[in-house]
């Protein structure tokens, strides 16, 4: 009876006690649970890690930050409120290898009809080659989505049907990675 009460202790405080992993920390990365956005905070949404390749390499973290939260992508790329996206690269990625994953996650995952290829070149002009620790992050406003890097503004492009275009690269029928849409989404 004293065996089983001390292993019944043991297994109280392995499982009970452990730290809880914080529902904003992901490969190391921890994000706060609010942003604001052109005067408005949005809340975190969900976490995913981009991968790559078959050998499922760590790329970035994606964080989703949303004025409303939810776990319908098809709601979040329609909707005008104000968001954010971070990249928290885990790796280095050259300049050219985003601007590819830009215009094949366009044209997977769009499903307008706009002719969106001038705001898809500022998109590219306006990401650079990218560190391990640096934060690629987009602000959506109603109207325009504004780029940055660690901080400093690269770039900023006009029209809703771009703004809506982008979350669906990562949100849209065929993300980047099924785990970073689920992650995003809270799903996970």
């Amino acid at each position: 009876m004293k065996a089983i009460l001390s292993i019944s202790a043991a297994m109280f405080c392995l499982f009970v006690l452990q730290p809880a992993v914080a529902e904003n920390e992901l490969e190391g990365v921890t994000v706060p649970d609010t942003r604001v956005v052109d005067g408005t905070t949005v809340n975190l949404n969900g976490l995913g890690l981009r991968l790559a390749t078959m050998l499922k390499v760590k790329v970035y973290v994606m964080a989703l930050y949303l004025e409303t939260p939810s776990k319908d992508a098809a709601t979040i790329i329609a909707s005008d409120e104000a968001a954010r996206i971070e990249l928290h690269m885990l790796r280095n990625v050259g300049a050219k290898d985003m601007r590819k994953a830009w215009a094949e996650g366009f044209e997977k995952n769009y499903q307008g009809s706009a002719d969106l290829s001038a705001e898809l070149e500022a998109l590219k002009a306006a990401t650079g080659d990218l560190k391990k620790g640096e934060v690629l992050a987009f602000d959506f406003s109603s109207d325009n989505v504004n780029v940055s890097t660690s901080g400093k503004t690269t770039g900023t492009i006009e029209g809703s049907e771009f703004r809506r275009a982008l979350m669906s690269v990562w949100l849209g029928q065929e993300p980047p990675n099924k785990e970073v849409k689920a992650g995003v989404l809270g799903m996970n």
